[in-house]
């Protein structure tokens, strides 16, 4: 990858950071500001656009939503827009690698070959299971675009382990009234990982950098 390619990338990638910002604060708005209508419209488009290319935090929003509305609504609302975020992310990921040489490159890797073994003994499990589980499990998702797992099974299975993992979600908030203020600091943190990440990166690589000697 060249100079110029990876300033693109960087730029690419800031655009979409402030993009989610700015979503957020649109969002948490209506969330603290809306009518009940409101809330439910804004949840649903911050679902609808959350997903690995726009790595939105969705745990602090499940559960405040959770306080005010029917969890088999939250979680349904939540399923829904996730679905909606991954059916545009595997055709805009199908667009990408079939104009590019970067699917190519992926299948090569071993990472990749060793995922594929793994995702083709139970593919519906793992991705269903991955949409269930909190951690960040972006891999499958990605191995199952590369391979173009049918598109039906894909977001059936990743609807069914969203809605699963919000509803779970919208209980705590019933049951235990989180106050805002937690949440609130919960999402800013979780937004500020990434950033904070990439710090750590840059000043790893600084100090490992030893500049030559000039003769």
């Amino acid at each position: 990858m060249n100079y110029g390619s990876r300033i693109e990338n960087k730029t690419k990638l800031a655009v979409i950071r402030i993009f989610g910002i700015i979503v957020t604060i649109v969002v948490s708005y209506l969330y603290f500001n809306g009518s009940q209508l409101g809330k439910l419209a804004g949840y649903l488009l911050y679902m609808s656009i959350a997903c690995t290319i726009v790595p939105l935090p969705t745990p602090p929003y499940v559960i405040g939503m959770g306080k005010m509305f029917d969890p088999w609504l939250v979680a349904l609302l939540g399923a829904l827009g996730n679905t909606i975020a991954s059916l545009g992310e595997y055709y805009l990921l199908t667009w990408l690698f079939s104009k590019t040489e970067l699917q190519e490159k992926i299948e090569a890797s071993r990472l990749f070959q060793r995922l594929t073994t793994v995702f083709s003994r139970s593919a519906f499990f793992i991705l269903t299971f991955t949409s269930l589980w909190p951690l960040p499990l972006d891999p499958f998702y990605l191995t199952a675009i590369v391979i173009r797992y049918p598109l039906h099974k894909y977001l059936a299975a990743i609807s069914t382990g969203k809605w699963v993992r919000y509803y779970l979600l919208a209980q705590v908030g019933e049951s235990f009234q989180i106050p805002n203020k937690y949440l609130v600091t919960l999402l800013i943190l979780l937004i500020s990982i990434p950033f904070l990440v990439g710090l750590f990166i840059k000043l790893i690589r600084a100090l490992r950098y030893v500049p030559q000697k000039s003769n």
